[in-house]
C-alpha cells in the first residue's frame, strides 16, 4: 500500500494512463496475431522462420504489408480468406493505425480552470496535429472507443487463422464473428464474409 499523499488531479491522470496502456496492449495482442497468420500461411516447416522474418522487420505496416503478400502468394485469388485478410489489412491502415497512433502519441496537459474544475487537455500549443484534432473530445470515452475497435479487429483475426491454419481437422470449423462494423462500434466498412475453408 503505499502512503504517499494523492497529488491534485492524479486520479484524472491514472484513468488516462491506463486507457492509453489499454490501446497499447490491444494493438500489441493484435499485431502479434497478424504475426501468427503470417506463419500459418507459410506452412508447419516454414512456422518458426516466418515468425523471425516477422520479428526482424521493426515497421507494424511493414510487417502488414508482409501479410497480404503472403496471403496472396498462397491464397487462391478468389478465396474469401485472401479478400478478408486484404480487408483487415486496408481498414487497420486506413483507420486503426491512425486512432492508435493518437492515443499513444498525443501530448496531453493537466489544467484546472478558474473554478476549480481539473482536466486533461490534448496539448496543442506546439502545433501537434494529434492533439489539434482531438480538442473539445471526451478523450477517455474516445480511446475507449480505440481500444474496442482493435479488439473487435482482434476477433476477427483470431477466426481468420483459425481458418487459414494447416493444422485445422476440416470440419473444425470455427464459429465465424461478425465482421467489425460501425454499428457495433467496430470498424467501418463491410467486411467480406470469412471462408470455412480456404
Amino acid at each position: 500500500m503505499d502512503d504517499k499523499p494523492e497529488f491534485y488531479g492524479q486520479r484524472l491522470r491514472d484513468a488516462h494512463a491506463l486507457a492509453i496502456g489499454k490501446i497499447v496492449m490491444a494493438w500489441n495482442e493484435y499485431q502479434e496475431k497478424l504475426g501468427e497468420i503470417y506463419a500459418e500461411l507459410h506452412g508447419h516447416e516454414r512456422w518458426r522462420s516466418s515468425l523471425v522474418e516477422w520479428h526482424a522487420v521493426k515497421n507494424d505496416a511493414q510487417q502488414r504489408s508482409m501479410l497480404v503478400e503472403i496471403a496472396r502468394a498462397t491464397l487462391p485469388p478468389e478465396s474469401r480468406a485472401l479478400a478478408a485478410i486484404t480487408w483487415m489489412v486496408q481498414k487497420t491502415d486506413d483507420l486503426l493505425r491512425e486512432q492508435r497512433n493518437i492515443g499513444v502519441h498525443m501530448p496531453l496537459m493537466s489544467f484546472t480552470s478558474e473554478d476549480g474544475n481539473h482536466q486533461m487537455l490534448p496539448l496543442t500549443h506546439l502545433g501537434n496535429p494529434k492533439a489539434s484534432v482531438m480538442v473539445g473530445r471526451d478523450l477517455l470515452k474516445d480511446y475507449a472507443s480505440f481500444e474496442n475497435r482493435i479488439r473487435k479487429m482482434l476477433g476477427y483475426s483470431f477466426a481468420i487463422g483459425h481458418n487459414v491454419s494447416p493444422v485445422r481437422v476440416d470440419d473444425e470449423v470455427a464459429e465465424l464473428p461478425n465482421a467489425p462494423t460501425a454499428a457495433s462500434r467496430g470498424v467501418d466498412g463491410q467486411a467480406p464474409n470469412l471462408p470455412t475453408k480456404c
